[in-house]
């Protein structure tokens, strides 16, 4: 006689943390208050944070399951040593700067148990003055490819923005707040471990399509997402890690959706793009500008020699 395994929770809210116990403490807060009508639990993954800085936090939420990792797997490997610790039907992956507006994991639970066909699933983001964040990829008639290419000198803001109340299907749902079905994820085996940070949760959500799912976008569930928020020194921002982490994640992408070749393409595309805005700012005798543009021509290729490295190993 076949065993059924039951579910012990409806939803297991999985933050993944690497030093920020301060907005990580007022996420936890945010989903004890907002959340209602649902059984479900937390579980914190830290990647290695500075040692002893979550001992206040266990002490306070002990409802909440912590699990330490010895070294800092980023964002993917981590949200998928949390799922091994989940006891949901479903899976909520949130980031730990974010705050709940209103009852967003109930109306996500509810929508995903309502419509069997859709995969994955995510509310609308906000920056901290609720003006509209980036809270998906937008589904287009090109190959990733071909968007990509086409997009090199779009400077227009990035599409991704609701703008009215329609559930909608998209490409992918932004892993700051991102639900999915246990069953799916495990099928899918978690995120591609190849991803240390960003373009994992678009990996994911092409998978689950091609398995025949639909990702869509709830927006009636509301989330403040803190990260969104642009640097105010720009030329300083590609001097970051996580600008050169974006971008690597980027050229891993592209080689595993649309092979070297093309991705090359998209690299020397951007290249000439740079290129160009080194002229004309040194033609202009734009200092400033014409730092900005050298710099992040350099990075590009700084970052581009550490995929070539990734590419080799494989």
């Amino acid at each position: 006689m076949k065993r059924t395994v039951l579910m012990e929770y409806q939803v297991s809210v999985i933050i993944v943390n690497y030093n920020t116990t301060e907005v990580l403490e007022d996420c936890i807060k945010s989903v004890k208050e907002k959340t209602t009508g649902l059984n479900y639990e937390i579980i914190v993954v830290d990647n290695n944070s500075e040692k002893g800085s979550l001992a206040a936090l266990q002490e306070k939420y002990t409802d909440v399951r912590f699990h330490f990792s010895e070294e800092n797997l980023g964002f993917g490997r981590a949200n998928n040593l949390g799922v091994t610790k989940a006891k949901g039907k479903y899976l909520f992956l949130l980031n730990p700067d974010t705050l709940l507006i209103n009852n967003a994991i109930s109306i996500l639970f509810n929508f995903i148990e309502n419509n069997p066909e859709v995969g994955i699933c995510g509310g609308n983001l906000y920056e901290k003055d609720l003006s509209p964040a980036l809270s998906y990829y937008e589904m287009g008639s090109h190959s990733r490819y071909t968007k990509e290419w086409l997009t090199i000198l779009d400077r227009s803001r990035p599409k991704g923005y609701h703008d009215d109340n329609r559930i909608k299907d998209v490409r992918a749902i932004i892993g700051a707040d991102l639900f999915i079905r246990k069953g799916l994820f495990d099928t899918l085996g978690g995120f591609d471990p190849d991803f240390f940070m960003y373009f994992e949760e678009l990996h994911l959500c092409d998978k689950a399509r091609e398995l025949g799912y639909r990702i869509v976008s709830v927006p009636e569930a509301q989330i403040i997402h803190i990260g969104g928020a642009a640097a105010e020194n720009k030329n300083e921002e590609l001097h970051k890690w996580s600008y050169q982490e974006h971008w690597y994640s980027k050229f891993i992408y592209f080689h595993k959706t649309e092979g070297s070749f093309k991705t090359a393409l998209i690299y020397y595309g951007h290249i000439l793009k740079l290129g160009i805005a080194t002229l004309v700012y040194s033609i202009k005798k734009s200092p400033e500008k014409l730092n900005y543009w050298k710099t992040k021509s350099e990075v590009m290729r700084k970052t581009y020699k550490r995929y070539q490295i990734y590419r080799q190993s494989i």
